[in-house]
């Protein structure tokens, strides 16, 4: 079985799963197209479906699905709880407990995120917040994530639009580190740093990429990787299973308009799309929000040797590019 180990030297969980072994995306190599997918409505089928969104009519499990909730094939974590040795303090362990579903979020596996209908894209949000929600619900469950990878070298297995949701019972590394920060921030300001961030973003105008009435892309002030781009929302909150449902839309558009703008300034790159968010309703010093990430470098010794990510492409510039980009989509339409 699966099972977590704590980094003693750091603040980091690693997952331990042999069983799901090496694949062969793990070296690099090209993976299969997905003409058939098995994730298309008559196809092979992947996993057990867990929920879905279909006619009132329709069976579970039946082909006429429009998004889809699977139990994910790889199975890294186990939702029957196991007895793992707890260890001690510098040799801590814990069971692999929690949640791993597949999101298939469109019948057609020719569709993309950017090519999907508003309407289509705004049902698979909902859907999403609903999954989430779920999870964030579960007794012992201290992280839910929810990501998207397109294009092989952001480790996507298949090419069928999927998104994945796992729920584990110890924090992730990254949002662990934003939410210490944020929360001695809270303290000592009685602000919400990120909200904060916006305002001042917002004000300056030079890294904001786009804008609607609900939500904000920005080029974060220390962007780590070329062209990463953050998605925050206007209103403040701590979780997305709490975003209200009439901001789906614009969520949906600004979503449209980046992957969009990426694949026009930068040749369709692949790229990874993450939730960051905590499980509790309500925190006052924590902002939910999407980062954005196109997969146009490596990091080599230097990045692991010193832990710093070395961007070639200062945030400013990004926009620059991000902002032709979206000016040509207005003069197509």
């Amino acid at each position: 079985m699966p099972f977590f180990r704590k980094d003693p030297f750091g603040r980091a969980w690693v997952l331990l799963s042999p069983e799901r072994g090496l694949e062969p995306s793990d070296f690099g190599s090209v993976a299969p197209s997905d003409e058939r997918s098995r994730l298309s409505p008559g196809g092979e089928g992947v996993g057990v479906e867990i929920a879905a969104v279909r006619p009132a009519s329709s069976q579970a499990g039946g082909p006429d699905w429009r998004v889809r909730a699977l139990s994910h094939p790889a199975q890294l974590v186990s939702a029957r709880p196991t007895e793992v040795d707890a260890g001690d303090s510098l040799f801590e362990q814990a069971a692999a407990y929690g949640y791993h579903e597949i999101i298939v979020e469109h019948p057609d596996s020719r569709k993309r995120l950017e090519t999907m209908s508003s309407e289509h894209l705004t049902e698979v949000l909902r859907f999403y917040r609903e999954r989430v929600a779920v999870a964030a619900g579960r007794p012992g469950i201290a992280h839910v994530q929810l990501t998207r990878s397109v294009g092989r070298a952001a480790g996507a297995v298949y090419d069928h639009p999927h998104a994945q949701l796992l729920a584990v019972p110890v924090t992730n590394r990254w949002v662990e580190e934003e939410v210490s920060v944020a929360a001695a921030h809270y303290r000592e300001h009685e602000r919400c740093l990120f909200c904060q961030v916006l305002e001042r973003e917002i004000a300056a105008r030079q890294r904001v990429v786009t804008q609607n009435d609900a939500f904000v892309a920005i080029a974060p002030f220390a962007s780590k990787t070329p062209f990463e781009t953050w998605i925050l929302p206007r209103h403040h909150g701590s979780s997305f299973a709490s975003v209200a449902a009439n901001t789906l839309p614009a969520l949906a558009e600004i979503l449209q308009k980046l992957v969009r703008a990426f694949n026009d300034a930068l040749d369709q790159p692949p790229y990874n799309l993450m939730l960051h968010m905590v499980v509790e309703e309500g925190r006052p010093d924590f902002h939910w929000h999407i980062e954005l990430l196109p997969r146009l470098t490596n990091q080599a010794g230097f990045d692991w040797g010193t832990g710093y990510f070395v961007n070639p492409t200062m945030p400013e510039d990004a926009v620059r590019f991000l902002r032709e980009a979206l000016a040509m989509q207005e003069v197509r339409v």
